[in-house]
């Protein structure tokens, strides 16, 4: 007995040591501080040995990747690269439970921190009537279903159904109106509590911008010749 508490305790210590030993691996909300000003971002992280890779994503940059990345002796360091933007080189290492450190792009240096995303946890009762934590997949994705938007314009404002489809950081889907007729989406992406997209009906290229606020989407769209906002409620 005492011999299987004593492998039971050494491996509960192992455990715990092996998931600390992995400070980096996660989804990370990051602060990027520019002349006076924060432009935030998003980190998708993973550590494997001293190697570390993952994506990043803000409104400012779009889509990039994590290359040459690595965590040796309490440092990170990795370069994104974007399709649309400078590459950026990052530095730091963990204070407090945060990452914080510098970057270099576009000819200049500043700093920047990021604290860790919490898993959201819900409690529920198993069969045996006890409390067990579960995930809370609902508020991660809040764009994901049915919404009905109103575009306004010079006075008139157009009803449109937008059913939207978040997968990652894109965003897909379809809009419906008895105005423009049914429609597409693309280059769709939420970032950052901002949403954008265009879209494609009756022969038109409509521009979408918006943030999420009190569960209402709202914001402003392009059409060319024809400007306004826009405001959109879930079903």
């Amino acid at each position: 007995m005492v011999g299987a508490a004593s492998q039971s305790s050494a491996a509960a210590c192992y455990g715990g040591l092996a998931q600390s030993s992995d400070p980096i691996s996660g989804d990370w909300d990051v602060s990027f501080k520019v002349e006076g000003t924060t432009t935030p971002a998003t980190f998708k992280l993973k550590l494997d040995g001293e190697n570390v890779t993952g994506t990043a994503n803000s409104a400012h940059t779009g889509p990039g990747t994590v290359r040459d990345g690595s965590w040796v002796n309490g440092k990170l360091s990795f370069t994104l690269d974007f399709k649309t933007h400078e590459s950026i080189a990052i530095s730091g290492s963990l204070k407090d439970g945060k990452l914080v450190g510098e970057f270099r792009t576009e000819g200049f240096v500043s700093s920047w921190e990021a604290k860790k995303k919490a898993a959201a946890t819900a409690v529920q009762s198993n069969a045996a009537g006890n409390a067990a934590p579960t995930a809370v997949s609902n508020s991660a994705d809040p764009i994901s279903g049915d919404w009905e938007a109103t575009l306004e314009a010079q006075g008139t404002a157009v009803p449109v159904t937008l059913k939207l489809k978040l997968d990652g950081d894109k965003v897909t889907g379809t809009s419906e109106s008895e105005h423009l007729g049914p429609g597409t989406l693309s280059k769709g992406s939420w970032a950052a509590n901002k949403l954008s997209f265009t879209m494609d009906s009756a022969g038109m290229s409509i521009a979408v911008s918006g943030m999420l606020k009190d569960g209402k989407l709202a914001g402003e769209f392009d059409a060319g010749a024809l400007k306004g906002i826009w405001q959109a409620k879930k079903k």
